[in-house]
């Protein structure tokens, strides 16, 4: 297994748009549930390739199961050629990533169901869809921060952090005025 400072200096390029992504996750996502069938997964795309909008050539799956379950699907998806890097700095997730030779590469979240940063993925991914001017300044910081150096995985999120707060508050509060069903009405 990579230390999880290994898997955070990965470099990091930005691409376009690629009309693959939605099917590509599609794709992933079907292996991971037959995978995880046992636990019940609840798999969503989210970031910016499920936006879509430009962005690392990493499709960012997250995976919901039940807390007990967190271990089994760890084991489960090294066994579909994960690398697990164990919460990747985010308290309450295992981040996995795979990066074949050949495209497409991707990153899984796995958290218990109900932690509040599955819904935070979902809103912020909801809102960028539906605010196109968001999105465009949200590729704009991130483009700035290629640009001025941020080029390994850990200082491009850290550079990008501020940014990405704001729009997960901007989520929270136009999905309080009805952009979007709050999660708490889905429990």
């Amino acid at each position: 297994m990579l230390g999880v400072t290994d898997a955070f200096r990965e470099a990091v390029t930005l691409v376009d748009p690629d009309p693959r992504w939605a099917s590509l996750y599609v794709a992933e996502a079907s292996r991971i549930e037959r995978a995880l069938a046992d636990s019940g997964p609840v798999v969503e795309h989210i970031g910016s390739t499920a936006v879509p909008l430009r962005a690392k050539p990493i499709i960012d799956i997250q995976v919901a199961v039940p807390e007990r379950d967190v271990p089994s699907v760890i084991e489960a998806l090294a066994g579909l050629g994960y690398e697990h890097h164990g919460d990747g700095g985010v308290p309450g997730r295992a981040y996995l990533t795979t990066r074949p030779v050949e495209d497409p590469a991707f990153n899984v979240h796995v958290f218990a169901a109900g932690n509040p940063l599955l819904n935070d993925n979902r809103m912020i991914r909801d809102y960028l869809r539906d605010h196109p001017d968001a999105a465009r300044e949200y590729e704009q910081v991130k483009a700035r921060a290629l640009e001025q150096g941020h080029t390994d995985l850990r200082s491009y999120s850290h550079a990008k952090g501020g940014h990405v707060a704001a729009i997960r508050e901007a989520a929270y509060e136009w999905t309080l005025r009805g952009g979007r069903r709050p999660w708490w009405l889905d429990r």
